[in-house]
This record gives C-alpha cells, structure tokens and sequence, in this order.
C-alpha cells in the first residue's frame, strides 16, 4: 500500500496539473499529519479546486471542423452502476467496481490485460489495491506484490494512474473524473512527457463513491 503512495507522488511530480507536484519518500509519507486512524495527510486526497473540459464530437464533426484524426481518441465504451446488495458488504466499492467494469470491458470486446493505462478513484491509500484486483488487472490477493514488482509503474504492464491519481493530481470532485479522461487522451496520444508510458493504446478511466455509484470508460487510441 504505501509503495502506491510513493508511486503516485512521483507520477505527480512529473504532471503539470496536479496540485502536489512533488516527489515523497515513504518516510515523509507515513510521518504526516494523522487524519483518521493510521492514515496520514498525505495519504489522502488534498482539499482543493479544479476545472477539466473535454471534446467530444463525432467523425463528421471532425472532418468538418478540420481536426487531424490522427489526434481523436475513440471512446469504446461507456458504462455506469449503483449500488445494491452484495454478498459481502465490506466491499460494496471494489463490488460495484467490479460489474461496471466488466459492462465496460464486454462493450469494448476487451480484456482487462488489454489495458496499457488505468486512471481510477483512489481518494484514500487502500483504494488503488482494491480497484485493481477488481478490475482484474491482477488476481485477487496479488495487487501488493504486482505493484513491488513494478507492473503499475509507468512503463510496467499497465501504468495505473499516471496523472498522480487523486491523492497526487488532487480531487475538486467535479471535474475529477474529466481530468482522468484528459489524462488518458494524452497519453494514448504519446503527449505526456515525462510520464508518458510506452506504446499507449487502450485506457480505462474509473470513478466510485457519492452514493456509491460507479463510472467507467474506456479508450482507445
């Protein structure tokens, strides 16, 4: 869990829009201000404000506009869900996460190890390791070691949340989910600079929570 937090710190170190753009060590991290239980200032998402804006427009409007192509991200999927019960109810999040992501990835005809880039919600530190066990990029259990080994770094087998995510790129709440879209529009178009991951082809972008419901969208290059 906290090498997470020490990987996102450095993904936003490198994001020009995020609100921390600094890099922490574990120990800065884990001696910070208390803010519930063992979690620390830094382990959460920061207060803060923001805006995102996207485009979106079809391939006649494109033409029309006069807008290269080449630059278009396709958007493959779309897929939303609430809350309902769940068989164990101490993971009502990583539960919904689990059924929208998987509408998302059938309207898409892909597979979670399709995925070059994940941005997902992950307003406190455990999240991360939920949501991607959820998702199935790794197998239950497995998140831990998969991101020791380096496999949700830039550059390992599916960067996850290269923007900073919400604890390093910030969470205004609104626009949160429109900047993980912008993230990944850059990224699959090779314009994220330091942070770029190689060979960028398919996103996904995720958002939980607020009455427990769920977005997912997927994207691809």
């Amino acid at each position: 869990m906290y090498k997470r937090q020490v990987k996102n710190h450095r993904n936003a170190s490198k994001n020009p829009n995020a609100q921390h753009q600094k890099e922490r060590s574990l120990e800065e991290i884990l001696s910070g201000r208390k803010i519930a239980g063992d979690f620390t200032s830094l382990q959460c998402t920061p207060i803060g404000e923001g805006a995102a804006a996207v485009l979106v427009a079809s391939e006649e409007c494109i033409t029309r506009l006069g807008v290269d192509p080449l630059r278009a991200i396709r958007i493959t999927a779309s897929a939303a869900g609430s809350e309902k019960l769940y068989d164990d109810a101490s993971s009502f999040d990583a539960e919904l996460t689990k059924d929208t992501t998987m509408d998302a990835l059938e309207q898409s005809g892909l597979s979670p190890s399709d995925l070059d880039i994940v941005e997902l919600h992950d307003a406190f530190a455990i999240e991360e390791l939920e949501y991607v066990e959820a998702m199935g990029i790794c197998p239950k259990g497995q998140a831990v070691q998969y991101l020791k080994s380096g496999a949700f770094d830039i550059g390992g087998q599916c960067a996850v949340n290269t923007s900073g995510g919400l604890i390093g790129m910030g969470h205004p709440i609104g626009p949160t989910g429109v900047g993980q879209i912008g993230e990944i529009v850059c990224q699959l178009r090779g314009e994220a600079g330091k942070r770029q991951h190689p060979g960028a082809q398919k996103g996904l972008a995720h958002m939980v929570g607020i009455g427990a419901v769920c977005y997912v969208h997927v994207l691809e290059k």
